[in-house]
Formats: structure tokens, C-alpha cells, sequence
């Protein structure tokens, strides 16, 4: 939970391209009767993030909640000319995923399993658990390499629009990187963790609209079809998982899936 929390976090700073995380400050508000030891589980866990992309906890704030909230702040410093916003898409922008989606249902599955297991008598619970740990492996892999590819090759200009997907799903933060651009998005596949289809059907969430919420998710990056092969062999390169997704279009505003169901299944992550 503390590396999935930092992960997090962190990622709103690699969203605008910056490489290194300056400042990081822990949050954590937990029950009176946590089990003791648990709060400093969960800062060593951040910790061991941290020390992963090359920083650490420089402090934060600790309260009594009557359940538990793990979170923080972080802060970059970077050059302007070196910022990423999730505007400035260009027609014929070609569209990058680095991740699968598929968090909420698979994690529901993940308490199913705990609480009422016969509720997925109908699913191989040995596969589940394989999903289950892609979603893990998910929320605790830093999109850092993401932005150390963009530097190294010097990419700032053939990307155009970046993002992380979070709260607001695929479709959301894809909204706000087409919004007043007077540009659209055709799609043609999105990948998702084997059974989270079946699972979001079940379990009541969005995931084929595109609008299930995310933990930690993914880049969306619009890049430069000019330097797109340039910028895969770098994600390449730095060990980034990635898929094309689509490309914008010309279409006012709008969001068009290609296929009645576009959704198709990773049985791995590395």
C-alpha cells in the first residue's frame, strides 16, 4: 500500500515530464486501533519506492482517521521549455498507453476473494490471482522511465500531449487532452488485464466506455508521427511497456472507439 500510494503520487509529477521528484511528503491518517506497526510499514514502503526513482520521504503528516488514508505531495523542478501539459494535441498525433487499464475490477476481485469468494465461482481463481498480481505489478511501476526515455532522446518537442490516467478513466483524461482543441480521437484498441472486461460487467464498473477510474495508471502520450518509431525503440530501450491506442483525428471534440468493443486482454506485464 505505501509503494502503491508513492507511486501515486509521484506520477503527477512525471505527467508534466519532470525527471527527478525534489520533495516528497507522506500523508497517512489512520485508525486508533491499527494494528501496531502498520503506519510504519506503510512509510517504509514508500520509502523503498522512493529510493527506487531516486528520492526519499522528506517528511509529511500524520493523523487519527477512522479508516485508513495513505497519500502526499510531491514537487519537481524543471526548465519551461522541458513541461508537458495534457494540451497541445496535433492532428495525426499518434496515441501511447503504458500501461493495461483494468484497476477497480480487478481489485474488487481482489476483496471478493477475501470476503464472499463464492461470488467468482464462475472464474479460475488461479488466473484471477495472476490478474490480481499484474494489478499490483501496475500500481507500483513508476512512469519515471517513461519521462527518462523523452530526456534522453530529447523529445520534448515530437511530444505534443501527455497524461496519466487516473480518476477520471481512459476516456476522461483523453477528454481533457482533446478539449478546445477542436480535434478528436479515434481509437482502435485498448488494452486491459485478462478478466477485468468480464469483471467491470460484473462488478458494475465503466470499463468499456473507458471511463473506470485507475490507481496509478498509465501515460497517455500524443506523439509526432514523424518521430514515433524513434520515441517506441526509446520505451524500448528504458524497459517501458507500451501499445498504440489510436491517433487524433480531425473530428470536433469527440472520442470515436473504432470497434463495438475494442477491449482486448494482457495476460502479462513486465
Amino acid at each position: 500500500m505505501g509503494k502503491i500510494a508513492a507511486c501515486n503520487v509521484t506520477n503527477d509529477v512525471f505527467a508534466l515530464n519532470a525527471l527527478y521528484v525534489s520533495n516528497f511528503s507522506a500523508f497517512i491518517g489512520v485508525p486508533t486501533d491499527i494494528p501496531k506497526g502498520f503506519p510504519e510499514k506503510i512509510i517504509n514502503g514508500m520509502r523503498d519506492f522512493l529510493k527506487e526513482i531516486g528520492s526519499d520521504v522528506n517528511g509529511g503528516h500524520t493523523i487519527y482517521n477512522p479508516w485508513p488514508l495513505f497519500g502526499g505531495s510531491a514537487s519537481a523542478i524543471l526548465k519551461n521549455s522541458e513541461i508537458i501539459q495534457k494540451r497541445g494535441i496535433k492532428a495525426s498525433d499518434r496515441l501511447i498507453l503504458t500501461k493495461p487499464l483494468g484497476i477497480q475490477p480487478i481489485m474488487a476481485a481482489y476483496r471478493v476473494i477475501k470476503s464472499d469468494i463464492s461470488l467468482l465461482d464462475d472464474y479460475d481463481l488461479d488466473e484471477i490471482r495472476k490478474s490480481i498480481d499484474i494489478g499490483v505489478k501496475c500500481m507500483t511501476t513508476s512512469n519515471r522511465n517513461v519521462v527518462k526515455a523523452i530526456h534522453e532522446g530529447n523529445f520534448f518537442s515530437s511530444i505534443h500531449a501527455m497524461t496519466d490516467i487516473t480518476g477520471f478513466g481512459f476516456a476522461g483524461h483523453l477528454g481533457e487532452m482533446i478539449e478546445d482543441s477542436n480535434l478528436g480521437a479515434d481509437i482502435s484498441k485498448v488494452p486491459i488485464i485478462k478478466f477485468t472486461g468480464k469483471l467491470a460487467e460484473y462488478f458494475g464498473y465503466r470499463l468499456s466506455e473507458g471511463l473506470s477510474p485507475e490507481i496509478a495508471g498509465p501515460m497517455l502520450i500524443a506523439v509526432d508521427p514523424q518521430e514515433f518509431k524513434n520515441f517506441a525503440k526509446a520505451l524500448d530501450d528504458n524497459d517501458v511497456w507500451w501499445f498504440e491506442v489510436g491517433k487524433i483525428s480531425n473530428q470536433h471534440q469527440s472520442i470515436k472507439f473504432q470497434k463495438e468493443n475494442p477491449l482486448f486482454e494482457v495476460a502479462e506485464f513486465k
